[in-house]
């Protein structure tokens, strides 16, 4: 099985990437091939230009980056994506992610005017955030955005299913809460 890991965080001393490292530890220890993508740390450009929307609809782009990441995800057969929550979502260069990378006939393709997730050798998916909100008030009063948008609206569309999200609130933590949050992801990875 090969994993590709997601971050978007820009602060090298985050959560986000202690996260990261408690992951690929584990994926180390259970004998897993890994891949990461470090949206920060690869600089990437999450803006659509003109020529990328035009190429959009083609399934097409010039950015060899792009062009990288797709090959990778091709290649993966299960997706953690790991990343703060700002503004009850992800941060924008992660939508842009999804935006230049998942593109029409390579993510996703259209059938009787639905969208059909064609990126189905992607078997489990696994969903790490952070948050300075509570879990429940998210999920209970602000209409669970992750689940809602990021899940079922970006990676169920793809064909990406069998999805786990878990959040971890940093608000009221203290380094005991953090390290039990990051001994519970052994048993998502």
């Amino acid at each position: 099985m090969n994993t590709t890991v997601i971050v978007a965080n820009p602060s090298t001393d985050s959560f986000s990437k202690s996260i990261m490292e408690k992951v690929l530890n584990t994926l180390k220890e259970k004998n897993k091939s890994y891949e990461i993508i470090d949206l920060y740390n690869d600089d990437f450009n999450p803006i659509m230009s003109e020529e990328d929307v035009k190429l959009y609809t083609k399934g097409e782009t010039k950015d060899e980056l792009v062009k990288k990441y797709q090959k990778v995800l091709k290649e993966t057969n299960q997706l953690v994506c790991i990343f703060p929550i700002w503004w009850n979502s992800c941060p924008a260069i992660l939508k842009g992610f999804f935006d230049r990378v998942f593109l029409k006939e390579f993510a996703f393709t259209e059938k009787d005017k639905r969208s059909v997730g064609l990126l189905t050798n992607i078997t489990s998916g696994l969903v790490i955030t952070t948050s300075e909100t509570e879990t429940d008030y998210m999920v209970k009063e602000l209409g669970n955005p992750i689940e809602s948008t990021f899940v079922k609206g970006i990676l169920n569309v793809s064909g990406i299913t069998n999805v786990k999200w878990i959040n971890e609130n940093l608000a009221d933590n203290n380094e005991e809460s953090e390290n039990k949050f990051l001994d519970s992801i052994v048993n998502y990875v």
